[in-house]
């Protein structure tokens, strides 16, 4: 009895949720399936990214040579992609990755000491 209580609870409010929700069905389906593609593509590319480097300082450490540079976002970049979102209407951005890149446009190469976002317009709330 109390698991089928728990059960209709939780549909409930799944169906509460779901109808008082700023966004539609098919948009909030589309917000989804970005988060799913964004989570998979982020995380074989940060593989491979983290591959590569761990390979350069290996060889260089090995081989007694100086490690090439190799661009890695810093802890302040981190931060701000890490950051809890909520999807809004307003600002049509699907997680804080897709707002900090489109936020800082196309000149989004963070400065390599001060984190910031190398932008014409620094009044930019993200960067």
């Amino acid at each position: 009895m109390l698991i089928a209580s728990i059960m209709a609870v939780a549909l409930a409010f799944t169906c509460v949720t779901r109808c008082c929700s700023p966004v539609s069905f098919l948009q909030f389906k589309f917000w989804m399936s970005y988060m799913h593609q964004e989570n998979e593509l982020f995380e074989s590319l940060a593989t491979e990214h983290a591959k590569n480097l761990a390979q350069q300082n290996v060889r260089s450490f090995f081989e007694s040579t100086e490690a090439p540079t190799m661009e890695t976002p810093d802890n302040k970049a981190w931060e701000k992609i890490s950051a809890l979102y909520k999807f809004s209407t307003k600002d049509y951005y699907y997680s804080t990755l897709h707002k900090y890149v489109e936020s800082c446009g196309e000149n989004h190469k963070k400065s390599r000491w001060s984190g910031e976002c190398d932008l014409k317009n620094p009044t930019s709330e993200l960067c």
